[in-house]
C-alpha cells in the first residue's frame, strides 16, 4: 500500500519567533493535511501546500521532508502539539501521528481514520459526522463536543483515548460513541442529546449535567447529581454486544471486571426531558 510520508524538520518555522516576542513554537494551521487533498496532488503540488504560522503563509515542505507518493494513507513523524485541524473535515484515508498533535484534530471529519501515537490538544474530533480516532496518549477539552454557540456536537463515529481526557467530554454529543481508558475531568456528557460515553477511569464532578438522552458507562463510583433518579441494579445484556463491538470491530481494550458484577442505572437529568440513563458498575 502506497504511503505519504511528512518527517517534521528540526528547523521548521514553528520556531522561529518575531523580534522581540519570547521563545516558544508558534501556532500551525495545518487543515490541508489530509488524504482527501493529497491523495489527488503530486509530489510536487504537496509541497506547495499552504500552512499558515502566526501571520505567516508557508508551505508544507518548509516544515516537512516529504517522502513516499501520493496516497490517502499519510504518515507523520514529530512533535505537533502546535499544530492545528491536522485531518479537519477529512472524508477517508487515514493519517498515523507518531507524536503529539494541537487543537482540532479530526474536528467535523466524516470518515476514515486518525490515530495518534501521543497526546493531543483540545476539540479532538468535535462535531465530527463519522470515522474512527484512536488516540494513545492524553487529550485536551471538549472532545467530540459541539463548538461555542453550536447545538450538536459528534454525530457519528467513534473516539477512544487510551490516555485520559479533560473536562466537557463529549459534551452536547448527537450519535456515536467515546471511550476512555484514562480519567477524565468535569462535566462529561454535558447536554449531550445522545449517543454513548464509556467511562473506565475516574470521571470528575457533574457527570451527565443536564443530558437529554444517551447512555454513560462507569467502571467507578459517580458523584451524581440530585437531578437524576435511581432505578434499579441489573446487568444490562446490550452491554455485552456493545463490548463485543468495541472489542472486536476497533481493538478497544474493554475492564474484564465489566462483563460481570451488576449495574446501578440512573436516569436523568430531570432538569431536562429525563430519557438519559448513567450506568456505574458494582462489584457481584
Amino acid at each position: 500500500m502506497s504511503k505519504l510520508k511528512l518527517i517534521l524538520k528540526k528547523d521548521n518555522p514553528s520556531l522561529i519567533q518575531p523580534e522581540g516576542k519570547t521563545a516558544g513554537k508558534l501556532p500551525v494551521e495545518a487543515e490541508n493535511i489530509s488524504p482527501d487533498i493529497t491523495a489527488e496532488k503530486t509530489i510536487s503540488e504537496i509541497a506547495e501546500l499552504t500552512l499558515l504560522a502566526g501571520r505567516k503563509k508557508y508551505k508544507l515542505k518548509d516544515f516537512f521532508k516529504i517522502e513516499g507518493e501520493p496516497s490517502q494513507n499519510i504518515f507523520i513523524d514529530g512533535e505537533l502539539d502546535n499544530f492545528k485541524y491536522i485531518g479537519a473535515g477529512m472524508t477517508t484515508g487515514e493519517i498515523f501521528i507518531n507524536g503529539s498533535t494541537g487543537m482540532h484534530t479530526g474536528s467535523e471529519m466524516s470518515g476514515g481514520k486518525i490515530e495518534v501515537n501521543g497526546d493531543t490538544g483540545d476539540w479532538l474530533g468535535a462535531e465530527m459526522q463519522g470515522g474512527y480516532i484512536k488516540v494513545n496518549g492524553n487529550t485536551g477539552n471538549y472532545v467530540g463536543s459541539a463548538f461555542r454557540g453550536d447545538k450538536l456536537g459528534m454525530n457519528r463515529g467513534v473516539i477512544y483515548i487510551k490516555g485520559s481526557a479533560g473536562s466537557f467530554l463529549g459534551s452536547r454529543m448527537r450519535r456515536g460513541e467515546i471511550i476512555v481508558s484514562g480519567s477524565c475531568g468535569d462535566m462529561a456528557g454535558a447536554q449531550m442529546v445522545a449517543g454513548s460515553i464509556y467511562l473506565f477511569g475516574k470521571a470528575g464532578k457533574r457527570t451527565g449535567a443536564a443530558m437529554k438522552r444517551g447512555t454513560i458507562i462507569s467502571a467507578h463510583q459517580l458523584e451524581m447529581l440530585p437531578t437524576f433518579n435511581y432505578n434499579i441494579s441489573y446487568y444490562p445484556e446490550f452491554l455485552k454486544i456493545a463490548f463485543a463491538h468495541l472489542k472486536n470491530e476497533f481493538k478497544i481494550d474493554i475492564p474484564q471486571n465489566m462483563f460481570s458484577g451488576y449495574y446501578h442505572r440512573y436516569t436523568g437529568d430531570n432538569t431536562e426531558i429525563g430519557k438519559g440513563e448513567i450506568l456505574i458498575w458494582k462489584e457481584g
